[in-house]
């Protein structure tokens, strides 16, 4: 199949001698990902947490709707949100073929309110349920039911009259409230999306869908969200929600009000709770991340959330750091070896990293300088990182300039 660029008649851009550099190594790209920047299908040296991991997501892989979480502990540029993004990565990969897929769902815990957090999860809800074909959850759930009368086990009485009305409007011959007979099941799924994430309808709006108030606050939110993914468990579309929850400690920077650091927790916890109730609910697996000091603000903030969250001892997950020169050749050749294989190249090639150059990345980690005496010290793998990277694009304009 021709490219776009192709169909336009334009030439595809000439290899440039970076390129040319790169590939001289058997790359396409720096194989050393840049600040902030994540290759989420790698992980080295964090089997212990990843076992945990894999650990409760097998837990939660039940009959009955399971609570699991984990908390993931690291200092600055320790990996946590790394492993937060492999673990998505693991998910995503695994619910292209389970039976029922978990929606997978990331976000800041200093930069999201718990009505954000609602409404993230309905849109990754969607994309959970186009892996079974569906155009999104809403209409899954509809579809999933013989009889409107299936609805009647909704407890919130409004949603239980929003998902009856959208059936019917499936049904042949069905009659839509409107005067200009436009409002089918198309344009009153997309009213009765716009209810549930919060935004305001008008008066027409609200007539047409059925419905009297608006979605004003967290908790009413939560509640209808966990009523429509308890009927979604029940209709094998998704299992439940895994729920990242990264960089815990910025809620205690000094920027967020103590009355909103409350109220985020409070609704999270609620969020929380509300997941399973007896033998219904949906299955939640919570991973948050945070540095120790973080962890040790939400244990004073909100100490059944602190529980919840799996930040006790024997629930956490603690990132191991580079503890020496021999663990950081080994962290590098694992980042050139995903390189290698995904470039593609072919052939043999030399080591674009020698002794030296691991020694320069360590020490510029750990923030050593140059000629100081080697101690042993640990390091964090993200500080590593970019200091490798750092070397491979100084040789890059090296070679550029020779």
């Amino acid at each position: 199949m021709s490219s776009l660029a192709e169909l336009l008649g334009q030439q595809l851009p000439q290899t440039n001698q970076d390129d040319v550099f790169l590939a001289s190594y058997g790359f396409k790209r720096n194989p050393f990902p840049a600040a902030r920047t994540i290759i989420e299908d790698v992980l080295y040296n964090q089997v212990a947490a990843r076992d945990r991991f894999v650990s409760l997501v097998r837990e939660v892989l039940s009959d009955a709707p399971q609570r699991r979480s984990i908390g993931v502990i690291g200092g600055t540029g320790g990996g946590k949100t790394h492993f937060l993004r492999h673990c998505q990565y693991l998910m995503r990969t695994f619910r292209q073929t389970a039976v029922r897929p978990f929606i997978v769902v990331e976000v800041l815990a200093g930069s999201c309110s718990a009505i954000q957090l609602v409404r993230e999860i309905y849109r990754e809800a969607d994309e959970a349920a186009k892996i079974g074909g569906e155009y999104d959850l809403i209409t899954a759930v509809v579809r999933s039911v013989v009889d409107e009368a299936d609805f009647n086990s909704v407890k919130q009485t409004e949603l239980k009259g929003v998902l009856q009305l959208l059936h019917r409007a499936m049904q042949k011959g069905f009659v839509p409230p409107d005067r200009e007979g436009r409002m089918h099941f198309e344009p009153l799924r997309d009213l009765a999306k716009k209810w549930l994430a919060g935004a305001s309808l008008s008066n027409t709006e609200k007539r047409h869908l059925g419905v009297f108030s608006r979605l004003s606050s967290a908790a009413i939110m939560t509640r209808l969200l966990t009523e429509l993914l308890t009927l979604a468990r029940q209709k094998q579309i998704i299992d439940g929600v895994m729920l990242c929850l990264d960089e815990v400690e910025t809620l205690f920077s000094g920027g967020v009000g103590t009355a909103k650091i409350q109220g985020f927790l409070q609704d999270v916890r609620y969020f929380f709770d509300e997941a399973v109730k007896g033998s219904e609910g949906y299955s939640l697996l919570m991973l948050s991340g945070s540095t120790p000091n973080g962890a040790a603000n939400l244990r004073q903030y909100n100490y059944p959330l602190y529980q919840r969250l799996g930040f006790e001892e024997t629930s956490q997950a603690v990132l191991v750091p580079i503890s020496s020169r021999d663990e950081a050749k080994e962290m590098a050749q694992e980042y050139i070896n995903y390189e290698l294989k995904h470039a593609k190249l072919g052939g043999k090639f030399p080591n674009i990293l020698n002794d030296d150059d691991i020694e320069e990345a360590y020490r510029a980690a750990a923030g050593e300088r140059s000629g100081q005496v080697a101690l042993i010290q640990r390091v964090n793998q993200g500080q590593l990182l970019q200091a490798l990277h750092q070397i491979v694009e100084s040789k890059r304009v090296a070679q550029a300039d020779s």
